[in-house]
C-alpha cells in the first residue's frame, strides 16, 4: 500500500513538473508570437505607403481622335464575362471568342495607355501602368491610386496571395495591399526595388528581380540567389515548380535549385518567360521562340517571325503567349491566334515625324519600325520598312516627294512610293541624318550642303558651335542651325553669327526644334523650354511664362494662331495674339510628345503612345471655358 501511494505520489509530481514545464512552454512560446505579431503589426505600420486615391473623368469630345497600335500585348486576364489586355496602346475588352468588344484610351479616363500588367483582386481589375501607378477599374469606371511617398517608375508584377494583392514595381519597391492600405514588404531591411516577376506556392514567396537575382521568403526569413551562387544572369524572368523542383529562367539560361545552390540546366540568351503546361516545363525567348525541357532542351511550337517581347501569360486555365503582334493560344501542336489584328492600325506607336504630301495622305514615321502612309479618310495606304527605312528622324513634302531623314541616310519617296536613297556613298558625312531645310543637311558630324555636284561640310572648324545638329530653318537667303552647343545663324554657305550661353540669353545650349510664324522665330530647347529671337537679333526667354522644360525634335508647330511644343509632359500652347501660355496633358495618349503637324482642319500630336488629332477650334473653345 505504502508503494502503490509512492508511486501515485510520484506520478502526480510528475505531472505537475511537467504540467508546469508544458505551462512555461507555453507562455515563451504565446508570449514570443505574440512578441512577433506586435514586431510585424510596428513594422507594418512603419513600412506603411502613403497613398492618393483620385477619380478618372472621361474626356467626351467629338474634337479629338487617338489612333493607336493595341497589338503590344503585356498582359491578359479574364474579368467578369470578359478578357482584358493591357497594352502599349490602352485597355482591350474581348469577348470570350476574341472579337473585339472595346478600346480603352485616355479619352475614356485611363491616365495613360502605355499599361504594364492586370489582377483580378476583390472583384475588380487593377491595371499597372508605366508612369502613372496603380490604376482600379470596377466595370464602369477608373480610379487612380497614386503613391505620394515614392517614385514607383513602373508597375512590373501582381500577384494574389493570402486575400491580398502584392505589386512589384520598379523602383517603387514590393508593396501589399489588403483592399484598404499599402505596406512596402522589404528584404529584411532593403527596399525590393526592381520586381521583375512574382510567383507563390505552399505559402512561401518568390520575388525574381531585374538585376538582384531571385528572393525567396519562407517560413518568416528572407534568401537572395544571385550568380554567386549559380543563377545564369541576376534578371529573374520566370520562376516555376515541377516534380517539387524549384526553376528560375534568367535572360541568360534556366537553373534549378539543388540544395543551396542553383545548378545551370540551359544556356539560352534572351531568355523572356517560363512556364509549365501540362506537366512539361516551356521557355520562350524575347522573338517568341519556345523551346521545351526535360533533360535536354528542345525546339518546340513555331511563332510568327520577327516577334518581339515575347511572355506567357494563363488566363482562364489557359497558356497564352503575349507579344508586340498580339495574343496566341499555345495548344499542344499549334500556336492560334487570339482577338482580331487590325491591319488598319499604326504599325509602332512611338511616333517621330509626321508629314503631309501633296494629296493630303498623312505619313508617319516611327523611331523603330518605318513608316505608315495614311489617306485623308483614315485608311491605311501602305507600310515602308526596310533596313534603311526603319528608325525616322524627320519627314518633308516638297514638290510632289516625301523626304525621311533616318539612321541610314536620306530616303525620297515619289508618288508611287518607289524610293531613292543617299548615304555616305554620294558624300555625306554622316548617314545619320536628323533634319534638312533648303539646301541644308542636318548630320552627327556637321551641316551637308551639295554645290555643283559635291557635298559639302560645315562643323566647328568653319565656327559651327557644335558638330552634333538636330534642326534648320531657311528663310529667305538665311538658314538657322539648332546644334547640340547653340544656335548658328548661315548666311551664303558662312557662319555669321552663334548664339550661346556665352554670348546671349539663350542660357541652354542644345537646340532641338526651329519655328518660323508671323515673322517670329521660336527657338525649342533641351530642358530650357521656349526661346524667341527677335528681329533685333536678341535672344528672348519665356521662362518666366512658360517654364523649362524639354521641347522635344520636330515637336514645335505652328498654325498662325497658335504655337505648340511638344514636352515629355504634355504639349505647351502658347497664343499668339494674346501672348498667353497654358498647358495640354490629361487628354494625351502620352505625356512625350515627340512630333506636331496639322493640316487645314485639325492638329496631330506623336506621341510614345500613338497619335491625337484634335480639331483645331478645340483649343479656342476649351480657353474660352
Amino acid at each position: 500500500m505504502r508503494l502503490l501511494f509512492k508511486k501515485i505520489l510520484i506520478l502526480i509530481i510528475s505531472l505537475t513538473v511537467l504540467f508546469f514545464i508544458g505551462f512555461q512552454v507555453f507562455r515563451i512560446y504565446n508570449s514570443a508570437h505574440r512578441t512577433l505579431v506586435e514586431e510585424r503589426a510596428r513594422l507594418m505600420e512603419q513600412n506603411r505607403v502613403a497613398f492618393e486615391k483620385r477619380l478618372l473623368i472621361p474626356h467626351l469630345s467629338d474634337k479629338i481622335q487617338i489612333r493607336q497600335n493595341t497589338n503590344e500585348t503585356r498582359d491578359f486576364v479574364k474579368y467578369k464575362e470578359s478578357f482584358y489586355a493591357a497594352t502599349g496602346g490602352g485597355l482591350v475588352e474581348y469577348d470570350a471568342d476574341g472579337k473585339l468588344k472595346r478600346h480603352f484610351s485616355v479619352l475614356d479616363g485611363l491616365p495613360e495607355s502605355d499599361l504594364t500588367a492586370l489582377a483580378v483582386f476583390n472583384g475588380k481589375l487593377y491595371i499597372g501602368t508605366r508612369t502613372k501607378s496603380l490604376v482600379v477599374y470596377d466595370g464602369e469606371r477608373f480610379e487612380n491610386y497614386i503613391w505620394t511617398d515614392r517614385r514607383a517608375e513602373a508597375v512590373t508584377a501582381f500577384l494574389v496571395k493570402d486575400g491580398r494583392l502584392l505589386i512589384g514595381t520598379f523602383g517603387g519597391g514590393l508593396l501589399d495591399y489588403d483592399g484598404e492600405f499599402f505596406t512596402e514588404i522589404k528584404a529584411g531591411k532593403e527596399r525590393i526595388a526592381a520586381t521583375n516577376c512574382l510567383y507563390e506556392t505552399d505559402g512561401n514567396l518568390y520575388v525574381g528581380t531585374y538585376n538582384n537575382g531571385l528572393l525567396i521568403y519562407k517560413n518568416d526569413v528572407w534568401s537572395q540567389f544571385n550568380t554567386t551562387n549559380g543563377l545564369p544572369s541576376n534578371r529573374v524572368v520566370g520562376i516555376a515548380f515541377k516534380d517539387k523542383n524549384l526553376y528560375a529562367a534568367t535572360d541568360f539560361g534556366l537553373a534549378v535549385l539543388s540544395g543551396n545552390s542553383f545548378r545551370n540546366l540551359v544556356t539560352l540568351p534572351s531568355i523572356s518567360g517560363l512556364a509549365v503546361s501540362r506537366n512539361q516545363l516551356l521557355l520562350v525567348k524575347d522573338s517568341g521562340e519556345i523551346f521545351t525541357f526535360d533533360n535536354t532542351l528542345k525546339a518546340s511550337l513555331k511563332s510568327e517571325k520577327n516577334l518581339q517581347n515575347a511572355r506567357f501569360a494563363f488566363a482562364d486555365g489557359q497558356l497564352l503567349l503575349l507579344s508586340n503582334r498580339g495574343i496566341s493560344g499555345i495548344g499542344e501542336r499549334q500556336i492560334k491566334p487570339f482577338g482580331l489584328t487590325e491591319n488598319e492600325t499604326l504599325t509602332d506607336n512611338f511616333i517621330s515625324a509626321l508629314a503631309f504630301d501633296d494629296r493630303q495622305n498623312l505619313w508617319v514615321g516611327s523611331f523603330r519600325q518605318g513608316i505608315d502612309i495614311f489617306a485623308i479618310n483614315g485608311r491605311k495606304l501602305k507600310h515602308l520598312e526596310t533596313e534603311n527605312i526603319r528608325e525616322i528622324n524627320y519627314l518633308q513634302s516638297n514638290d510632289g516627294v516625301i523626304s525621311a531623314a533616318t539612321s541610314a541616310g536620306i530616303v525620297n519617296f515619289k508618288g508611287n512610293f518607289s524610293a531613292q536613297s543617299l548615304t555616305k556613298t554620294e558624300g555625306l558625312p554622316s548617314n545619320s541624318i536628323t533634319h534638312f531645310s533648303g539646301d541644308y543637311i542636318a548630320t552627327a558630324k556637321g551641316l551637308a550642303y551639295r554645290e555643283n555636284g559635291v557635298f559639302h561640310v560645315l562643323s566647328t572648324v568653319q565656327s559651327l558651335p557644335n558638330n552634333s545638329i538636330y534642326t534648320t530653318l531657311q528663310i529667305g537667303g538665311k538658314t538657322y542651325v539648332g546644334t547640340l552647343g547653340g544656335l548658328a545663324e548661315i548666311e551664303n554657305k558662312r557662319v555669321v553669327r552663334s548664339f550661346k550661353d556665352s554670348n546671349s540669353n539663350l542660357t541652354t545650349n542644345w537646340v532641338t526644334a526651329l519655328c518660323y510664324t508671323g515673322e517670329r522665330i521660336f527657338i525649342g530647347t533641351y530642358g530650357g523650354g521656349i526661346y524667341e529671337l527677335t528681329p533685333s537679333g536678341e535672344i528672348r526667354s519665356f521662362e518666366s511664362e512658360a517654364g523649362k522644360f524639354v521641347v522635344n525634335p520636330n515637336a514645335l508647330y505652328s498654325d498662325g494662331k497658335y504655337l505648340y511644343a511638344g514636352t515629355l509632359q504634355g504639349v505647351k500652347v502658347l497664343n499668339l495674339q494674346t501672348q498667353e501660355w497654358r498647358s495640354v496633358r490629361q487628354i494625351l495618349p502620352s505625356e512625350t510628345v515627340m512630333s506636331i503637324a496639322g493640316d487645314a482642319r485639325h492638329i496631330y500630336f506623336g506621341t510614345a503612345s500613338g497619335i491625337e488629332q484634335i480639331e483645331k477650334d478645340y483649343f479656342e473653345k476649351s480657353e474660352n471655358q
